[in-house]
């Protein structure tokens, strides 16, 4: 089975896409899983298609998970490969999302994940930055909710917001989604981290749910995909791979073990209540 993460926040600027892309292609170098990793771009603007084909000039892919969405193309048909050097492969964007943004159907890409869930040790879905339909239907679909989020004050309101919506979907609709973490980005380097950033992000998650590592504004973080290259391939000894790579390897794998056992025993649990009340 996949490990499917969401990565969400709907509140715009905060490096999910760069954090999408990087934490793909690290979990193909660094993770004992599987070299292999899909990412599905449920963002109508299509920043990580047109970033993993090339296609910087935004033109839509002839396929996309859109077309896999209305049932037009089965999810195997809309995958196809990327440029990058990981073993990356996209369901692409298409600006049509906004179509279904505007329905209620929010389960829609859970059947599609789990149609692909053997083919991919892990599934990525990078998210627009809204709470709307088509960023529900990731978390309804995924394992893990991971939310990068600037450093500043004015992000704590939005993971408020956040954490409700995750809630909601977890009592509701997705009782095995466990939220993998909070990744501060976009750090000024010259300037230190203000305590009061994370006594407030105390507030709306506990410190074991927030990363210790910060990711840093870097130039090499920009430059990388205009040159259609993850940032370890790119100039894997610049500070945002250390970082984003340090993150993967020494907190996010950590992470997910820790959860992955949680789960396990949280199915062990709820399959002994079953034996008792039958």
């Amino acid at each position: 089975m996949s490990n499917v993460i969401a990565v969400v926040n709907h509140k715009g600027g905060t490096g999910k896409t760069t954090t999408a892309i990087n934490l793909a292609a690290g979990l193909t170098r660094y993770s004992d899983i599987t070299s292999s990793c899909l990412i599905i771009d449920m963002d109508p603007h299509g920043s990580a298609t047109s970033t993993l084909l090339g296609k910087l000039d935004g033109a839509p892919p002839a396929r996309s998970i859109f077309d896999v969405l209305r049932r037009a193309i089965t999810p195997q048909d809309g995958i196809t490969s990327t440029i990058y050097d990981e073993n990356i492969d996209i369901l692409p964007a298409n600006p049509s999302l906004e179509s279904m943004a505007k329905t209620q159907i929010n389960d829609r890409l859970a059947k599609v994940v789990q149609s692909l869930s053997t083919s991919y040790g892990w599934i990525i879905i990078d998210t627009p930055p809204n709470l709307g339909v088509l960023t529900q239907n990731a978390l309804v679909a995924a394992d893990y909710a991971l939310i990068p989020t600037q450093c500043s004050g004015l992000a704590i309101p939005t993971l408020h917001q956040m954490k409700t919506v995750i809630e909601k979907i977890q009592e509701r609709q997705n009782i095995w989604l466990q939220v993998m973490g909070v990744l501060l980005t976009q750090k000024d380097g010259r300037t230190p981290l203000l305590k009061n950033i994370r006594r407030e992000l105390s507030h709306v998650y506990p410190a074991a749910n927030v990363f210790k590592t910060i990711i840093t504004n870097n130039i090499k973080i920009e430059e990388a995909p205009s040159n259609s290259q993850s940032i370890y391939a790119y100039d894997s000894g610049c500070l945002g791979a250390s970082l984003y790579r340090d993150w993967i390897k020494k907190e996010f794998l950590k992470k997910h073990a820790k959860l992955e056992k949680a789960k396990v025993e949280k199915r062990e649990a709820l399959e002994l209540k079953k034996e008792m009340e039958g």
